[in-house]
């Protein structure tokens, strides 16, 4: 298991090697992300996925929004960013 941490919401569990950008789109850099992180934003670009969790409905998805948004609150990094961008629209 590696001893990094999900870049985007900060679990240490069962982290891989994700794209933030899928590879079908061009994605080539990959970052840490859980396998739930990972399953949940499919091969969504970040933004959209963000979005999508945010106006989402499920339990579990409203979940993992606030855990991003949790995890990445005071932060300063381009993910960071982006999810406050989302959270402030």
């Amino acid at each position: 298991m590696p001893d990094e941490d999900c870049a985007i919401c900060g679990s240490g569990q069962k982290v891989q090697q994700g794209h933030l950008m899928a590879p079908s789109k061009g994605g080539k850099a990959t970052t840490p992300m859980c396998q739930k992180c990972v399953k949940s934003k499919g091969t969504k670009a970040l933004m959209e996925w963000l979005r999508d969790l945010k106006d989402a409905t499920k339990d579990t998805q409203k979940y993992r929004w606030n855990r991003i948004v949790d995890f990445q609150k005071g932060k300063r990094n381009d993910i960071a960013k982006k999810v406050q961008k989302i959270r402030d629209e």
